[in-house]
Protein backbone atom coordinates (compact mmCIF):
# COMPACT_ATOMS: atom_id res chain seq x y z
CA UNK A 1 0.00 0.00 0.00
CA UNK A 2 3.06 2.10 0.64
CA UNK A 3 4.14 1.52 -2.94
CA UNK A 4 0.97 2.21 -4.05
CA UNK A 5 0.78 5.38 -2.50
CA UNK A 6 4.05 6.82 -3.87
CA UNK A 7 3.33 5.01 -7.51
CA UNK A 8 0.36 7.10 -7.58
CA UNK A 9 2.59 10.59 -7.24
CA UNK A 10 4.07 9.99 -10.57
CA UNK A 11 2.12 11.57 -13.07
CA UNK A 12 0.23 9.32 -15.80
CA UNK A 13 0.70 6.28 -13.52
CA UNK A 14 -2.37 4.18 -12.94
CA UNK A 15 -1.92 1.66 -9.97
CA UNK A 16 -3.55 -1.65 -8.97
CA UNK A 17 -2.60 -3.65 -5.85
CA UNK A 18 -3.66 -7.01 -6.56
CA UNK A 19 -3.61 -9.76 -3.41
CA UNK A 20 -4.15 -13.34 -4.32
CA UNK A 21 -4.35 -14.64 -1.43
CA UNK A 22 -6.80 -12.40 0.28
CA UNK A 23 -9.11 -11.87 -2.94
CA UNK A 24 -8.73 -15.41 -2.89
CA UNK A 25 -7.53 -16.05 -6.81
CA UNK A 26 -6.50 -18.47 -8.51
CA UNK A 27 -3.26 -18.41 -10.47
CA UNK A 28 -5.39 -18.26 -13.69
CA UNK A 29 -7.96 -15.88 -12.46
CA UNK A 30 -4.42 -13.76 -11.23
CA UNK A 31 -3.05 -13.94 -14.65
CA UNK A 32 -6.29 -12.78 -16.33
CA UNK A 33 -6.49 -10.24 -14.86
CA UNK A 34 -3.09 -9.25 -15.13
CA UNK A 35 -3.69 -9.69 -18.65
CA UNK A 36 -6.86 -7.75 -18.54
CA UNK A 37 -4.87 -4.45 -16.75
CA UNK A 38 -2.45 -4.58 -19.42
CA UNK A 39 0.68 -3.46 -17.04
CA UNK A 40 3.87 -1.83 -18.17
CA UNK A 41 5.21 -2.77 -14.76
CA UNK A 42 4.60 -5.34 -12.24
CA UNK A 43 6.39 -5.66 -8.86
CA UNK A 44 5.81 -8.87 -6.73
CA UNK A 45 6.91 -9.20 -2.93
CA UNK A 46 8.54 -13.26 -2.65
CA UNK A 47 7.78 -15.29 0.31
CA UNK A 48 10.37 -17.15 2.32
CA UNK A 49 8.63 -20.41 3.18
CA UNK A 50 6.82 -20.27 -0.33
CA UNK A 51 9.80 -19.25 -2.60
CA UNK A 52 9.45 -22.26 -4.97
CA UNK A 53 5.51 -21.67 -6.06
CA UNK A 54 6.22 -17.46 -6.36
CA UNK A 55 9.53 -18.23 -8.46
CA UNK A 56 7.04 -20.84 -10.67
CA UNK A 57 4.43 -17.96 -10.93
CA UNK A 58 6.58 -15.32 -11.68
CA UNK A 59 7.81 -17.02 -14.37
CA UNK A 60 4.74 -17.80 -15.80
CA UNK A 61 3.85 -14.56 -15.55
CA UNK A 62 6.66 -13.34 -17.11
CA UNK A 63 6.00 -15.26 -20.29
CA UNK A 64 2.38 -13.97 -20.32
CA UNK A 65 3.34 -10.44 -20.58
CA UNK A 66 6.70 -10.28 -22.06
CA UNK A 67 6.62 -6.47 -23.07
CA UNK A 68 6.19 -5.52 -19.31
CA UNK A 69 9.26 -4.92 -16.97
CA UNK A 70 8.72 -7.46 -13.81
CA UNK A 71 10.14 -7.02 -10.79
CA UNK A 72 10.37 -8.59 -7.41
CA UNK A 73 11.68 -8.00 -3.41
CA UNK A 74 11.78 -9.43 -0.34
CA UNK A 75 14.58 -11.24 1.94
CA UNK A 76 15.67 -14.07 -0.65
CA UNK A 77 15.90 -12.13 -3.77
CA UNK A 78 17.37 -9.15 -2.30
CA UNK A 79 20.36 -11.15 -0.85
CA UNK A 80 20.20 -14.25 -4.13
CA UNK A 81 19.79 -11.57 -6.56
CA UNK A 82 21.31 -12.89 -9.60
CA UNK A 83 20.02 -16.43 -8.70
CA UNK A 84 16.49 -14.79 -8.54
CA UNK A 85 16.64 -13.18 -12.05
CA UNK A 86 17.60 -16.51 -13.72
CA UNK A 87 15.20 -18.86 -12.14
CA UNK A 88 11.91 -16.15 -12.50
CA UNK A 89 13.18 -14.41 -16.17
CA UNK A 90 11.96 -11.36 -13.79
CA UNK A 91 13.71 -8.38 -15.60
CA UNK A 92 14.63 -6.56 -12.06
CA UNK A 93 14.86 -6.42 -8.11
CA UNK A 94 15.02 -4.46 -5.74
CA UNK A 95 17.29 -4.49 -2.55
CA UNK A 96 16.13 -4.02 0.37
CA UNK A 97 13.63 -0.84 0.97
CA UNK A 98 11.83 -0.65 -2.51
CA UNK A 99 9.83 2.94 -2.32
CA UNK A 100 12.14 5.09 -3.61
CA UNK A 101 13.66 2.71 -6.09
CA UNK A 102 10.34 1.86 -7.30
CA UNK A 103 9.22 5.19 -7.28
CA UNK A 104 12.54 6.25 -9.57
CA UNK A 105 11.57 3.13 -11.99
CA UNK A 106 8.60 4.65 -12.82
CA UNK A 107 9.88 8.29 -13.17
CA UNK A 108 12.75 6.99 -15.32
CA UNK A 109 9.81 5.16 -18.27
CA UNK A 110 9.28 8.86 -19.59
CA UNK A 111 13.01 9.39 -20.06
CA UNK A 112 14.15 6.01 -21.08
CA UNK A 113 14.72 5.63 -24.88
CA UNK A 114 13.51 2.58 -27.04
CA UNK A 115 15.93 1.38 -29.12
CA UNK A 116 15.12 0.45 -33.03
CA UNK A 117 15.09 -2.73 -34.12
CA UNK A 118 18.32 -4.74 -34.48
CA UNK A 119 20.04 -7.49 -35.91
CA UNK A 120 17.71 -9.81 -33.75
CA UNK A 121 14.49 -9.37 -31.93
CA UNK A 122 16.11 -10.78 -28.49
CA UNK A 123 19.03 -8.35 -28.91
CA UNK A 124 16.62 -5.11 -29.53
CA UNK A 125 14.51 -6.34 -26.64
CA UNK A 126 17.42 -6.71 -24.22
CA UNK A 127 18.54 -3.23 -25.02
CA UNK A 128 14.75 -1.88 -24.60
CA UNK A 129 14.62 -3.78 -21.21
CA UNK A 130 18.12 -2.30 -20.53
CA UNK A 131 17.58 1.39 -20.97
CA UNK A 132 14.22 0.92 -18.85
CA UNK A 133 16.33 0.13 -16.20
CA UNK A 134 19.80 1.77 -16.15
CA UNK A 135 20.71 4.32 -13.73
CA UNK A 136 18.02 3.40 -11.42
CA UNK A 137 19.70 2.78 -7.52
CA UNK A 138 18.65 -0.29 -6.00
CA UNK A 139 17.71 -2.05 -8.83
CA UNK A 140 19.71 -5.64 -9.95
CA UNK A 141 19.69 -6.61 -13.95
CA UNK A 142 21.11 -7.85 -16.43
CA UNK A 143 22.69 -5.12 -18.84
CA UNK A 144 22.47 -4.74 -22.78
CA UNK A 145 24.72 -7.44 -23.02
CA UNK A 146 23.93 -9.72 -20.64
CA UNK A 147 26.20 -8.80 -18.15
CA UNK A 148 24.68 -9.16 -14.47
CA UNK A 149 24.56 -6.02 -12.45
CA UNK A 150 23.96 -6.34 -8.59
CA UNK A 151 22.25 -4.20 -6.56
CA UNK A 152 23.18 -2.50 -3.66
CA UNK A 153 21.22 -2.45 -0.55
CA UNK A 154 18.59 0.80 -0.03
CA UNK A 155 17.51 2.19 3.00
CA UNK A 156 15.14 4.76 3.71
CA UNK A 157 16.61 8.17 5.74
CA UNK A 158 12.90 9.30 6.84
CA UNK A 159 10.02 7.39 7.22
CA UNK A 160 8.24 11.20 7.02
CA UNK A 161 9.17 11.87 3.77
CA UNK A 162 6.76 8.35 2.74
CA UNK A 163 3.11 9.36 1.72
CA UNK A 164 0.44 7.67 3.87
CA UNK A 165 -0.51 3.97 2.81
CA UNK A 166 -2.91 3.68 -0.11
CA UNK A 167 -5.83 2.58 1.92
CA UNK A 168 -8.16 2.94 -0.53
CA UNK A 169 -6.22 -0.25 -2.94
CA UNK A 170 -7.93 -2.77 -0.83
CA UNK A 171 -11.30 -4.36 0.40
CA UNK A 172 -10.44 -3.54 3.79
CA UNK A 173 -13.48 -6.43 4.96
CA UNK A 174 -10.97 -9.12 3.52
CA UNK A 175 -8.46 -8.56 6.13
CA UNK A 176 -8.29 -8.76 10.44
CA UNK A 177 -7.60 -10.58 13.24
CA UNK A 178 -9.65 -12.56 16.06
CA UNK A 179 -12.13 -10.84 17.65
CA UNK A 180 -11.35 -7.62 16.20
CA UNK A 181 -14.04 -6.12 13.19
CA UNK A 182 -14.16 -3.99 10.32
CA UNK A 183 -13.13 -2.39 8.38
CA UNK A 184 -9.51 -3.54 9.10
CA UNK A 185 -5.93 -2.33 8.22
CA UNK A 186 -2.34 -2.44 9.18
CA UNK A 187 0.04 0.43 9.69
CA UNK A 188 4.15 0.00 9.30
CA UNK A 189 6.00 3.21 11.59
CA UNK A 190 9.63 2.24 11.76
CA UNK A 191 11.95 -0.06 9.95
CA UNK A 192 14.88 -1.71 10.57
CA UNK A 193 15.44 -3.53 14.14
CA UNK A 194 18.18 -2.78 16.56
CA UNK A 195 18.07 -5.68 18.68
CA UNK A 196 20.18 -8.51 18.89
CA UNK A 197 18.93 -11.51 17.81
CA UNK A 198 20.70 -13.79 15.73
CA UNK A 199 17.71 -15.43 14.26
CA UNK A 200 15.62 -12.85 12.86
CA UNK A 201 15.33 -12.01 9.77
CA UNK A 202 16.59 -7.94 9.11
CA UNK A 203 14.51 -7.48 5.48
CA UNK A 204 15.29 -3.63 6.36
CA UNK A 205 18.42 -4.07 8.72
CA UNK A 206 19.86 -3.30 11.74
CA UNK A 207 19.76 0.84 11.29
CA UNK A 208 16.56 1.79 13.51
CA UNK A 209 14.18 4.18 11.36
CA UNK A 210 11.38 5.44 12.89
CA UNK A 211 8.50 8.30 11.58
CA UNK A 212 7.40 10.92 14.06
CA UNK A 213 4.78 10.42 16.44
CA UNK A 214 2.98 13.10 14.32
CA UNK A 215 3.84 11.53 11.26
CA UNK A 216 2.09 8.44 12.70
CA UNK A 217 -0.97 9.90 14.39
CA UNK A 218 -1.67 11.38 11.14
CA UNK A 219 -1.94 8.81 8.95
CA UNK A 220 -3.76 6.81 11.72
CA UNK A 221 -6.06 9.56 11.89
CA UNK A 222 -6.65 10.13 8.16
CA UNK A 223 -7.09 6.17 7.30
CA UNK A 224 -10.13 6.70 10.41
CA UNK A 225 -11.79 9.71 8.73
CA UNK A 226 -11.37 9.21 4.99
CA UNK A 227 -12.08 5.23 5.28
CA UNK A 228 -13.81 4.81 8.86
CA UNK A 229 -11.14 2.48 9.81
CA UNK A 230 -11.93 0.97 13.41
CA UNK A 231 -9.54 -2.00 13.83
CA UNK A 232 -5.60 -2.16 12.91
CA UNK A 233 -2.42 -3.21 13.93
CA UNK A 234 0.95 -1.84 13.86
CA UNK A 235 3.25 -3.89 12.27
CA UNK A 236 6.58 -2.61 13.61
CA UNK A 237 9.38 -5.51 14.30
CA UNK A 238 8.80 -3.83 17.85
CA UNK A 239 6.36 -1.07 18.43
CA UNK A 240 7.77 -0.26 21.51
CA UNK A 241 11.54 0.07 20.91
CA UNK A 242 10.82 4.03 21.79
CA UNK A 243 9.29 4.96 24.66
CA UNK A 244 8.88 8.33 24.26
CA UNK A 245 8.03 8.25 20.61
CA UNK A 246 5.20 5.51 21.69
CA UNK A 247 3.82 7.58 24.43
CA UNK A 248 3.81 10.63 21.97
CA UNK A 249 1.55 8.41 19.64
CA UNK A 250 -0.65 7.23 22.51
CA UNK A 251 -1.31 10.58 23.50
CA UNK A 252 -2.56 11.56 20.22
CA UNK A 253 -4.86 8.43 19.09
CA UNK A 254 -6.31 8.82 22.93
CA UNK A 255 -8.26 11.84 20.83
CA UNK A 256 -9.60 9.09 18.23
CA UNK A 257 -13.24 7.90 19.40
CA UNK A 258 -14.06 4.02 19.10
CA UNK A 259 -10.72 2.62 17.73
CA UNK A 260 -9.24 -0.40 18.41
CA UNK A 261 -5.95 -2.08 17.55
CA UNK A 262 -2.51 -4.05 18.42
CA UNK A 263 0.44 -4.01 18.23
CA UNK A 264 4.26 -6.11 18.66
CA UNK A 265 6.43 -5.65 21.69
CA UNK A 266 9.13 -7.40 23.19
CA UNK A 267 9.64 -7.60 27.10
CA UNK A 268 12.51 -5.35 27.46
CA UNK A 269 10.91 -2.55 25.84
CA UNK A 270 7.78 -2.33 27.60
CA UNK A 271 6.43 -1.64 31.08
CA UNK A 272 3.17 -0.15 33.20
CA UNK A 273 3.62 2.98 32.21
CA UNK A 274 3.53 2.29 28.51
CA UNK A 275 1.34 -0.57 28.95
CA UNK A 276 -1.37 1.95 30.76
CA UNK A 277 -0.59 4.79 28.14
CA UNK A 278 -1.34 1.88 25.13
CA UNK A 279 -4.71 0.94 26.81
CA UNK A 280 -6.24 4.47 26.96
CA UNK A 281 -5.00 4.95 23.38
CA UNK A 282 -7.59 1.81 22.37
CA UNK A 283 -4.88 -0.52 22.22
CA UNK A 284 -6.45 -3.99 23.49
CA UNK A 285 -3.94 -6.49 22.40
CA UNK A 286 0.02 -6.91 22.57
CA UNK A 287 2.15 -9.68 21.03
CA UNK A 288 4.88 -9.87 22.62
CA UNK A 289 8.08 -12.31 21.73
CA UNK A 290 8.57 -13.94 25.01
CA UNK A 291 10.55 -16.98 22.83
CA UNK A 292 11.25 -19.11 25.94
CA UNK A 293 11.42 -19.98 29.67
CA UNK A 294 14.46 -20.69 29.41
CA UNK A 295 18.04 -18.45 29.97
CA UNK A 296 20.25 -20.90 28.30
CA UNK A 297 18.27 -20.84 25.25
CA UNK A 298 17.34 -16.81 25.25
CA UNK A 299 21.73 -16.15 25.58
CA UNK A 300 21.67 -18.56 22.71
CA UNK A 301 19.04 -17.06 20.93
CA UNK A 302 21.03 -13.70 21.81
CA UNK A 303 17.72 -11.69 23.01
CA UNK A 304 19.83 -8.85 25.29
CA UNK A 305 18.07 -9.44 28.56
CA UNK A 306 17.86 -11.42 31.75
CA UNK A 307 14.11 -13.21 32.22
CA UNK A 308 14.32 -12.34 35.96
CA UNK A 309 14.30 -8.70 34.69
CA UNK A 310 11.48 -8.71 32.40
CA UNK A 311 8.97 -10.67 33.98
CA UNK A 312 7.77 -8.26 36.04
CA UNK A 313 7.28 -6.30 32.47
CA UNK A 314 5.14 -9.19 31.18
CA UNK A 315 2.78 -9.15 34.35
CA UNK A 316 2.57 -5.24 33.73
CA UNK A 317 0.93 -5.52 30.45
CA UNK A 318 -1.89 -8.14 32.11
CA UNK A 319 -2.25 -6.18 35.04
CA UNK A 320 -2.73 -3.15 32.47
CA UNK A 321 -5.78 -4.58 31.04
CA UNK A 322 -4.27 -5.53 28.13
CA UNK A 323 -4.55 -9.41 26.16
CA UNK A 324 -1.33 -10.48 26.07
CA UNK A 325 -0.46 -13.18 23.51
CA UNK A 326 3.13 -14.62 24.15
CA UNK A 327 5.14 -15.72 21.12
CA UNK A 328 7.75 -19.03 21.51
CA UNK A 329 10.38 -20.65 19.93
CA UNK A 330 11.19 -24.25 20.40
CA UNK A 331 13.89 -26.78 18.87
CA UNK A 332 16.60 -24.49 19.08
CA UNK A 333 20.07 -26.47 18.96
CA UNK A 334 20.50 -25.16 22.96
CA UNK A 335 16.98 -26.70 24.04
CA UNK A 336 17.08 -29.31 25.98
CA UNK A 337 13.74 -31.15 27.64
CA UNK A 338 14.30 -29.23 30.29
CA UNK A 339 14.78 -25.77 28.68
CA UNK A 340 11.13 -26.81 26.73
CA UNK A 341 9.53 -28.11 30.23
CA UNK A 342 10.46 -24.18 31.48
CA UNK A 343 8.49 -22.20 28.67
CA UNK A 344 5.54 -24.44 28.98
CA UNK A 345 5.77 -23.69 32.68
CA UNK A 346 6.39 -19.72 32.09
CA UNK A 347 3.74 -19.72 29.89
CA UNK A 348 0.95 -21.12 32.12
CA UNK A 349 2.34 -19.08 35.06
CA UNK A 350 1.65 -15.70 33.15
CA UNK A 351 -1.67 -17.04 31.99
CA UNK A 352 -1.62 -15.71 28.72
CA UNK A 353 -4.40 -14.85 26.89
CA UNK A 354 -3.23 -16.78 24.07
CA UNK A 355 0.07 -18.65 22.51
CA UNK A 356 2.24 -19.14 19.30
CA UNK A 357 4.87 -21.61 19.38
CA UNK A 358 7.42 -21.89 15.98
CA UNK A 359 10.14 -24.11 15.63
CA UNK A 360 13.20 -22.25 14.83
CA UNK A 361 14.37 -22.12 11.50
CA UNK A 362 17.41 -20.75 10.37
CA UNK A 363 16.96 -18.52 7.87
CA UNK A 364 20.16 -17.98 5.12
CA UNK A 365 22.07 -14.53 5.55
CA UNK A 366 20.97 -14.28 9.48
CA UNK A 367 23.90 -14.68 12.18
CA UNK A 368 22.42 -17.97 13.49
CA UNK A 369 22.94 -18.82 9.75
CA UNK A 370 26.23 -18.25 10.23
CA UNK A 371 26.81 -19.60 13.34
CA UNK A 372 25.52 -23.07 12.72
CA UNK A 373 25.46 -23.44 8.78
CA UNK A 374 27.72 -26.50 9.19
CA UNK A 375 24.55 -28.43 10.54
CA UNK A 376 22.04 -26.74 8.46
CA UNK A 377 20.26 -28.03 4.82
CA UNK A 378 20.23 -25.31 2.30
CA UNK A 379 19.06 -25.09 -0.85
CA UNK A 380 17.32 -22.25 -2.84
CA UNK A 381 15.88 -24.08 -5.77
CA UNK A 382 13.86 -26.44 -4.56
CA UNK A 383 13.85 -24.46 -1.31
CA UNK A 384 14.91 -26.13 2.05
CA UNK A 385 16.53 -24.58 5.11
CA UNK A 386 16.34 -26.51 8.10
CA UNK A 387 18.95 -27.95 10.83
CA UNK A 388 20.00 -31.38 9.54
CA UNK A 389 19.04 -32.78 13.23
CA UNK A 390 16.57 -30.70 15.00
CA UNK A 391 16.26 -31.11 18.45
CA UNK A 392 12.71 -32.39 18.00
CA UNK A 393 9.90 -31.65 15.38
CA UNK A 394 6.92 -32.53 17.79
CA UNK A 395 7.42 -30.09 20.37
CA UNK A 396 5.16 -27.21 18.47
CA UNK A 397 2.40 -29.46 18.61
CA UNK A 398 2.87 -30.64 22.02
CA UNK A 399 3.46 -27.01 23.26
CA UNK A 400 -0.24 -26.29 22.19
CA UNK A 401 -1.84 -29.39 23.54
CA UNK A 402 -0.46 -28.51 26.95
CA UNK A 403 -1.38 -25.25 27.33
CA UNK A 404 -4.80 -25.28 25.65
CA UNK A 405 -5.94 -28.14 26.75
CA UNK A 406 -5.74 -27.92 30.36
CA UNK A 407 -9.34 -27.30 32.36
CA UNK A 408 -8.27 -23.43 33.71
CA UNK A 409 -7.97 -22.55 30.34
CA UNK A 410 -11.02 -23.79 28.98
CA UNK A 411 -12.90 -22.44 31.61
CA UNK A 412 -11.38 -19.02 31.68
CA UNK A 413 -12.62 -18.80 27.93
CA UNK A 414 -16.15 -19.19 28.48
CA UNK A 415 -16.63 -15.45 28.91
CA UNK A 416 -15.05 -15.04 25.30
CA UNK A 417 -17.61 -17.81 23.85
CA UNK A 418 -20.41 -15.88 25.22
CA UNK A 419 -19.34 -12.78 23.69
CA UNK A 420 -17.59 -13.82 20.63
CA UNK A 421 -19.23 -17.54 19.88
CA UNK A 422 -18.51 -17.57 16.15
CA UNK A 423 -14.64 -16.45 16.53
CA UNK A 424 -14.27 -18.74 19.01
CA UNK A 425 -15.53 -21.96 17.20
CA UNK A 426 -13.21 -20.75 14.59
CA UNK A 427 -10.33 -20.31 16.51
CA UNK A 428 -10.89 -23.86 18.79
CA UNK A 429 -11.54 -25.66 15.49
CA UNK A 430 -8.30 -24.66 13.83
CA UNK A 431 -6.36 -24.99 16.82
CA UNK A 432 -7.63 -28.53 17.07
CA UNK A 433 -7.07 -28.70 13.45
CA UNK A 434 -3.56 -27.74 13.89
CA UNK A 435 -2.95 -30.02 16.44
CA UNK A 436 -3.99 -33.55 15.32
CA UNK A 437 -2.21 -32.42 11.44
CA UNK A 438 0.80 -32.05 13.73
CA UNK A 439 0.40 -35.27 15.82
CA UNK A 440 0.47 -37.22 12.54
CA UNK A 441 2.73 -35.03 10.25
CA UNK A 442 5.60 -33.13 12.75
CA UNK A 443 6.39 -31.90 9.48
CA UNK A 444 3.95 -29.43 9.84
CA UNK A 445 4.76 -25.61 9.37
CA UNK A 446 1.18 -23.82 9.84
CA UNK A 447 0.36 -21.34 12.94
CA UNK A 448 -2.41 -20.31 14.64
Amino acid sequence: MYLSAGAKLVTGTEVILMDCIAENLSPDATLAAAREFKPDIVLAIMAIEYFDNDVAFLKHLKMELPMALVGCFGHLPGNYQRETLEATGADFILAGEPDHSFRSLLENQATATTPGVGDAEGHAEAERTASRLAGVAGLAYFDKSGAFVPAEFQRMESLDSLPYADQSSIDHSRYGEPFFGHPYTTFLTSRGCPFSCNYCVRTFGRKYVPATAAHVVGEVTAAVNNHGIKYFRFMDDTFTASKQRVLEICAGLEKLEGITWSCLARPNTIDGEIADALNRAGCSRVYMGIESGSQKVLDYLKRGYKLENVIENIRAVKRSGLELIGWFIVGSPAEEREDFEKSIRLARELRLEYIAVSTLVPYPNTELYELEKDEIEFNLLPYKCEFKQQATTEREAEFYRRYYLTPSFIAGKFGHLARHPVETMKASAEFLRYAVASKRDPNRRDLL
